[in-house]
């Protein structure tokens, strides 16, 4: 058990304020804004906490009671700000934005924490006086954050990614600082703010218990998370009927399909931020291994790392980009090498500056070249996102609002038009989610899917292709996305639905298919 006595109480975790820390929050948030990104899905829990305002509930399609959100403090959140009148992306991006902000801040102090307490351990087993960390190496933490792709990408992009690595770097705190209520208290938000929040909460709770002082205060913590927890999961079984979020079953299933995309995704995800802080502070502290290795509370920490990646792995990773699942976890794999970084050590300073400022660069790297930066870029063009906005403005202006539409990019068309929509993925179904089916596409979360279903449900329009406009009125047929094959080869559509072309406001031409009953749009 480590003795986190007054020696290392001088250590207080306390944000970092002053013109460096001024410097490192702007940097932020130009590396933010470079990658002027906003994911598609941030629109589905705006359409949540929407129709929550207009009291239809957190449903998706009122009377249609589906958990089709991950983020529930993100959703309720999101809808406090629209209900105050603020634009729900503008919110978001603010809510994100200080979230990674005091993150950024927080992190020196957690660092030096480490550091403190790895000397503390070095003069119990070396007998020896005063610590030998090395000064001002925490401060490399904030700058890291800020140089870190995922961390500034998820920071503006709309979801709730930085809200739970805030909360954290918060948990992880109040365990290093043995605040067990505090750490229950934070458990209970990590919770609510994804599903796989309460392992972590249940963690960090756990490790606040290891307090030296006795006494039944110190199980508070654990006793917090369970309570919050459970009253968590009757909430959503007494609404949707169901212990765990639509989303888990939509996106998992198949464990031997979510390992071929998990293991690749982590063996990416390694070599570019995490084993360069195994390398390069060889160069600033040589030896720093055996200094850091001392402290329980780093091993513990790196415990966390470990399990987090183990927890990626296995729920086959993510498709947004920029590794949004090791974006939560990636400010402790920052404040444990900045630590190391700290370690005594005969190197000179300027050894010191040039590893931080390596890691630096490689931190970057990722935000300008590689498949992750691709997939950013790929969603935000005319392709993803932008064609589904000129899509959603065209339907909105053209279609009555009781019109009915099946699609897969559930998030900014349904939002914007209102109109009742039917999930292909399955994200806001229970009927695709809870479909057994075997991943073969190698793309995480965008696996199920049920054509028959979909057409049995009679939507007025099918927006299929990924979304499909083109400059010109498409003479042929839509291209197919081998997920809406089977809606393609079904009867039901060759017999109940005709191929048109909807003009819209910007000149293009959204191609989709129409309910043969149904009245043609205008322009079409």
């Amino acid at each position: 058990m480590t003795d986190l006595g007054p020696r290392s109480g001088a250590h207080s975790v306390k944000p970092a304020l002053g013109v460096g820390a001024a410097l490192a929050l702007g940097l932020l948030l130009v590396h933010a804004l470079s990658f002027h990104f906003a994911v598609d899905d941030a629109w589905i829990s705006f359409r949540y906490a929407r129709n929550l305002i207009a009291g239809h509930g957190l449903v998706f399609n009122p009377g249609d009671a589906v958990e089709g959100y991950s983020n529930l403090l993100w959703v309720l959140l999101s809808a406090a700000g629209m209900a105050a009148g603020m634009e729900p992306l503008l919110w978001a991006r603010i809510m994100g934005f200080l979230s990674a902000a005091v993150m950024a801040l927080l992190l020196p102090a957690l660092a030096r924490r480490l550091a403190s307490d790895a000397d503390l351990a070095a003069d119990r087993k070396m007998r020896r006086g005063a610590g030998g960390a090395t000064p001002g190496g925490g401060s490399a933490a904030m700058w890291l954050v800020a140089a870190s792709g995922p961390i500034a990408c998820w920071s503006l992009g709309g979801l709730e990614t930085p809200l739970f690595g805030l909360l954290t770097v918060l948990a992880w705190r109040a365990a290093l600082e043995r605040r067990s209520v505090a750490a229950g208290i934070l458990g209970v938000l990590l919770t609510l703010t994804r599903p796989e929040g309460i392992a972590l909460g249940l963690c960090f709770a756990a490790w606040a218990t290891l307090a030296p002082a006795a006494g039944p205060r110190r199980w508070l913590g654990l006793a917090i998370v369970a309570a919050g927890a459970a009253a968590h999961l009757l909430w959503r079984h007494a609404t949707y009927g169901e212990w765990l979020p639509n989303t888990f079953f939509a996106k998992t299933g198949d464990i031997r399909g979510q390992l071929r995309t998990g293991i690749p995704y982590a063996a990416s995800f390694l070599p570019a931020f995490v084993l360069p802080w195994v390398l390069l502070p060889e160069l600033a502290a040589p030896g720093w291994g055996r200094w850091l290795w001392r402290s329980s509370e780093w091993r513990r920490s790196l415990v966390a790392i470990g399990a987090w990646i183990a927890y990626v792995l296995v729920i086959g990773g993510d498709e947004l980009g920029m590794f949004r699942m090791f974006a939560p976890i990636l400010p402790i794999v920052i404040a444990c090498g900045a630590t190391a970084l700290m370690a005594p050590a005969s190197a000179s300073r300027g050894r010191r500056v040039a590893a931080i400022a390596l890691l630096a660069i490689l931190s970057l790297v990722p935000s300008f070249v590689g498949q992750q930066r691709r997939i950013v870029t790929a969603h935000m063009s005319l392709y993803n996102l932008g064609r589904w906005r000129l899509a959603a403005e065209g339907l909105a202006r053209s279609l009555p609002a009781a019109t009915t539409i099946a699609l897969s990019p559930v998030g900014y068309i349904p939002y914007r038009t209102g109109f009742l929509s039917y999930d292909i993925l399955g994200i806001t179904d229970r009927h695709i989610a809870h479909r057994k089916m075997a991943f073969t596409q190698g793309l995480a979360g965008h696996e199920k899917h049920d054509g028959a279903y979909i057409l049995s449900r009679r939507p007025d329009y099918l927006l299929l292709g990924n979304v499909d406009v083109t400059d010109e009125p498409r003479q042929g047929p839509i291209p197919a996305f081998r997920r809406e094959l089977d809606i393609f080869t079904s009867p039901l559509l060759r017999s109940g639905y005709v191929q048109v072309s909807l003009l819209l406001p910007c000149g293009k031409y959204l191609n989709m298919f129409k309910r043969v009953d149904e009245r043609p749009p205008g322009g079409g």
